[in-house]
């Protein structure tokens, strides 16, 4: 069950010129990572995390900038947890794109977490916004908690905590597959969680989170951890149908659709995009 619930010191370096005592507190995922010679590393340290970075990659012309995301991230994730602190040091490696993930994790995805080595990675460049908070919450939750009751409760709470889909609200992005007839069923959404399109899936799994959080209280957030997003209706003491019903109807007061030129290009492309117009 879910656990109830300074400023910055810059340290740059390569990677590979580490003390002895860094090293030795690095885990074994994170040296594999750091000793990859296709990369050549420059690490940035702060009060909780340790920064990393290839040469010449996009995330080093951000790099006075990178300190603050990682914070804000962590404590942005924490909060969202109800989790008072996370004791251990976090690594966050920012790469330009899917092939440099697939290089280095196997996988050609945005954002992957190795949560028992206390490490993510994440796609980050000029056009793709980096999901330190989605990857963070994986990273946290799946490391520090106990088993969770489905896939769709742990992408759904990584997503709620992320909080923004192609530079708009999450609600708003699901305000606007409601109106387009896309909405799942409960039973749809957790039976077939990975099968389904992932845009909506995720969304709509986060959008549960959202309107429990709302009439619970963060408390909601162990719970359905605990009891997969199939239990938000009884938790309530509705019917699936009526849960259903309330859920639309409180997503559709509360927030308005995105414009369609923005549903377009979050649709195409996914929510790392900023998809908002100009000015």
């Amino acid at each position: 069950m879910k656990p109830a619930g300074g400023p910055f010191l810059f340290l740059l370096f390569v990677a590979g010129c580490t003390g002895s005592s860094e090293t030795a507190a690095q885990s074994l995922q994170v040296r594999r990572l750091l000793e990859d010679d296709r990369f050549e590393w420059v690490t940035v340290g702060t009060e909780n995390t340790r920064i990393h970075f290839p040469s010449g990659s996009y995330a080093e012309t951000q790099d006075t900038l990178l300190p603050a995301r990682a914070e804000g991230s962590r404590r942005t994730v924490l909060e969202k947890l109800s989790e008072s602190d996370y004791p251990d040091p976090l690594h966050l490696f920012y790469v330009d794109s899917r092939g440099d993930m697939e290089r280095l994790t196997g996988r050609p995805v945005t954002g992957y977490s190795y949560y028992d080595d206390r490490a993510i990675v994440v796609v980050f460049n000029d056009r793709w916004r980096a999901f330190e908070r989605h990857e963070l919450t994986h990273t946290i939750t799946l490391g520090t908690w106990a088993s969770p009751a489905g896939p769709a409760v742990v992408e759904g709470l990584a997503t709620y905590v992320d909080g923004t889909c192609g530079g708009y609200e999450n609600g708003r992005v699901m305000r606007t597959i409601i109106a387009r007839g896309a909405m799942l069923s409960l039973d749809e959404l957790v039976r077939g969680f990975r099968q389904q399109d992932d845009l909506i899936a995720y969304l709509q799994a986060a959008s549960i989170i959202d309107f429990m959080v709302y009439r619970q209280g963060p408390e909601a957030v162990g719970l359905l951890w605990d009891q997969g997003l199939q239990a938000s209706h009884a938790l309530l003491r509705r019917s699936a149908d009526v849960f259903q019903e309330e859920l639309e109807t409180w997503l559709s007061s509360r927030y308005d659709p995105v414009p369609a030129g923005a549903w377009e290009s979050i649709r195409a492309e996914g929510c790392g995009i900023d998809a908002r117009p100009a000015g």
